[in-house]
């Protein structure tokens, strides 16, 4: 109980590799882990939190992406074509019943808030967890890619999603700054 239940859900997460990559010819040594998948994500944060022109909470958006995946840890890295056959909705209200059992199990509430405030996507924090969960899934697809395995179908929809995405944010120099991060490891993300 108590903080004990987020270390064992970061254990959990340090050794779930992501599903996507496996359906993609990735061997399981090789994948990337949910955890590790987190760290880049949140590592984002910590520079659009540095570097935004528009007043941001850092602390609730570093959170926020700490916690975005914590669901996988019971529930295992569900892939988008298992998405798309069950539905958002459902995926969605098994996260939320997981998030409600982890927030209530380690003695720590807010998490659960901070859960479905990502899940909304409606404040500037949320949206801009889901550009660093986007960018960091297209930044490990171009490593990918450059070892030979087939992930441009990870890279197509990723990338729709983002384009997506970045029509909410209004700061000009984080737009320039996720542009830069995409671009940067590949020309053709």
């Amino acid at each position: 109980m108590g903080l004990n239940i987020i270390m064992e859900t970061v254990s959990i997460l340090k050794n779930t590799p992501r599903t996507g990559w496996l359906q993609c010819g990735v061997p399981p040594h090789e994948a990337e882990t949910v955890a590790e998948h987190t760290f880049e994500a949140v590592s984002i944060l910590m520079a659009f939190a540095f570097s935004s022109d528009e007043r941001v909470d850092a602390k609730k958006m570093l959170i926020m992406g700490i916690v975005h995946d914590f669901g996988e840890a019971v529930s295992g890295d569900i892939p988008k074509g298992l998405t798309e056959v069950i539905g958002r909705r459902i995926k969605r209200e098994a996260e939320l019943e997981i998030m409600k059992n982890v927030a209530a199990s380690s003695g720590l509430p807010n998490i659960l808030n901070i859960f479905e405030e990502y899940e909304r996507r409606k404040t500037d924090e949320a949206i801009l967890v889901k550009v660093a969960d986007l960018v960091s899934t297209l930044r490990q697809a171009s490593i990918y890619s450059k070892r030979g395995y087939k992930v441009d179908n990870i890279i197509d929809g990723y990338r729709k999603e983002l384009f997506a995405v970045l029509k909410k944010i209004k700061d000009k120099h984080l737009k320039n700054m996720i542009k830069d991060l995409v671009d940067g490891p590949s020309p053709f993300l």
